[in-house]
């Protein structure tokens, strides 16, 4: 099964990650595509839970396929492995990428998107392997509350002192992000790998014999309810990208139903199709878009040039001082260098789209 509103919703995540990560350098940016530093939840936020659903949602189709082909549980398992150690691997090149200054290495980083997403596929594959739809819902349950059980042991208003900034700490050391606790780290991988489990059931009942608007029915309805267990869960444990709190897990699964099954509507049943062209491309090519893309922004953000003081700056800082700054505001001098990124990738993904050439993990 392919679903056009499914390659589409994945490039609107790429897409919105680049928009996202080129303005976090600056002095000003638009409130709703900045990541909230604790509790709280932006729409900057709910982007990287909604690529770990469409994982999810890709992962059973995926899964399914390659059953039906006649591959064994042990050949799933191989590949699963293979591909969420890709994942690890790509994620920490990138954290080292660009192997400067001196003492990058001894100081990497080891969390990072990338290696949430490997981890999290692996772990969400082998659970739903051998189980059945009502023992994974099962699962999740136990682990989104276990979660929030044992996060409570420890102090939730203090970023340093959490049980997950503690976890990460003892096993990773300095080797997390320089504030002392990492978004990315250990503990809260759990969660997050939930978030791919949700979608695999999301892709479980996209795959069924329902008739599609049905299927489309049933998404909004799973989303929606999901929302307001979200937003109820909320109130006892906060909405918290920093520790992917269980309520926001449920929550962020809920927005990514909801926009998929808009998606679905829009692309699917009522074949409104060429407006999503641009979104077809990255998601067609999203690690390339992903990887290419942070290596471009380490680079520059790396790279010592002089300014027009004398002073050393970064490429990053520069372009951005000399091209946007001068004759727009601070916020969208931001959003015009992010945008202006995001369309220099999209010219550099469309040939590798026009010939059929996809990378893929």
């Amino acid at each position: 099964m392919r679903l056009q509103s499914l390659d589409i919703f994945r490039g609107m995540t790429i897409f919105a990650m680049l928009l996202v990560n080129f303005q976090d350098s600056f002095p000003a940016v638009y409130p709703p595509l900045v990541h909230s530093y604790w509790d709280g939840c932006t729409p900057a936020d709910t982007i990287f839970p909604c690529f770990l659903f469409i994982i999810g949602v890709t992962l059973h189709i995926s899964m399914s396929a390659r059953r039906a082909r006649g591959a064994t549980d042990g050949e799933i398992v191989l590949q699963v492995v293979r591909r969420g150690a890709i994942f690890v691997l790509l994620g920490l090149f990138l954290s080292a990428f660009p192997f400067y200054p001196e003492g990058r290495l001894t100081q990497l980083r080891i969390p990072g998107v990338l290696q949430r997403i490997g981890l999290a596929y692996v772990l969400a594959a082998l659970v739903s392997l051998k189980t059945t739809a009502r023992q994974q819902a099962g699962i999740i349950a136990a682990a989104l509350i276990g979660y929030w059980l044992l996060l409570r042991l420890y102090p939730l208003d203090d970023p340093l002192q959490t049980l997950t900034a503690r976890v990460d700490r003892y096993f990773l050391g300095a080797h997390i992000a320089p504030k002392g606790w990492d978004a990315m780290g250990i503990l809260a991988t759990v969660p997050a790998a939930m978030t791919v489990m949700l979608g695999g059931l999301g892709g479980r009942w996209l795959t069924s014999t329902a008739g599609l608007r049905t299927r489309v029915a049933g998404l909004l309805a799973a989303g929606a309810a999901a929302i307001a267990l979200g937003l109820v869960w909320g109130q006892w444990f906060a909405w918290n990208r920093g520790v992917y709190s269980s309520s926001f897990a449920l929550f962020t699964a809920g927005v990514a139903a909801v926009v998929l099954a808009a998606c679905m509507w829009i692309v699917d049943v009522k074949q409104w199709r060429r407006w999503g062209a641009p979104f077809l491309i990255f998601g067609a090519n999203p690690i390339a878009a992903y990887v290419g893309s942070t290596m471009m922004w380490r680079l520059l953000y790396h790279s010592s040039v002089t300014g027009d003081d004398g002073a050393s700056t970064s490429a990053l800082q520069l372009l951005y001082a000399r091209l946007f700054a001068p004759w727009l505001s601070p916020l969208n001098a931001s959003l015009a260098f992010a945008l202006t990124v995001v369309a220099l990738w999209l010219a550099l993904l469309y040939p590798l789209h026009r010939r059929g050439i996809f990378l893929k993990v």
